[in-house]
């Protein structure tokens, strides 16, 4: 008599505890796609909204930056007078606000 070798063993081994056979789950399948498309759906959404905000955050950086050289300019302040400068940092935080609500709102 001749002793098993190792690869029948494993072929009977996988063979007794292999669980029965099955239709495969289509709903959980189903499910885990749509959870995949759905956090890809977001992954894009995400993009898009930083993308934007940068581009906005930019945007009020440049006007920022044009109002501190407008305000140190000596040509403009004698027509602006002295005290109009002082309301363009608290014009440019309602700016500010304003591009936040905007993009609290459309997210």
């Amino acid at each position: 008599m001749t002793a098993p070798n190792q690869t029948d063993i494993d072929a009977m081994l996988t063979a007794l505890l292999a669980p029965p056979p099955r239709p495969g789950d289509r709903a959980f399948t189903v499910q885990v796609e749509r959870a995949i498309d759905a956090q890809a759906a977001y992954a894009r959404a995400r993009a898009r909204f930083w993308r934007s905000f940068g581009f906005e955050a930019l945007a009020v950086g440049a006007l920022l930056a044009a109002l501190w050289l407008l305000s140190s300019a000596p040509l403009p302040a004698p027509l602006a007078g002295s005290t109009h400068w002082g309301l363009a940092p608290p014009l440019l935080l309602v700016l500010l606000l304003w591009f936040g609500v905007q993009r609290w709102r459309s997210a």
